[in-house]
């Protein structure tokens, strides 16, 4: 899986114009967040964790929001605040 970080921005930003369904869920979960601080990477204020077995990424904003990419379904899953 060859992302580079202006892809995951876009990403998050514009599903859509990349082919993927974006969901809204409201209740973050909490594992995801720890999970992604002590094993993601930092980069320009986002945090990315991708599971390339998975085919999956997990970012999280300066914001707090969490994203779920999930690249088989071709769905965004988007965890406000």
């Amino acid at each position: 899986m060859g992302l580079a970080l202006s892809d995951v921005k876009n990403l998050i930003e514009k599903p859509e114009s990349f082919g993927f369904k974006l969901e809204v869920k409201k209740r973050k979960p909490k594992e995801k967040i720890d999970n992604i601080k002590e094993n993601g990477i930092k980069i320009e204020n986002i945090w990315i964790n991708c599971d390339k077995n998975a085919a999956e990424c997990i970012v999280l904003d300066e914001n707090e929001n969490l994203f779920i990419i999930d690249f088989n379904k071709k769905v965004v899953t988007k965890y406000g605040k």
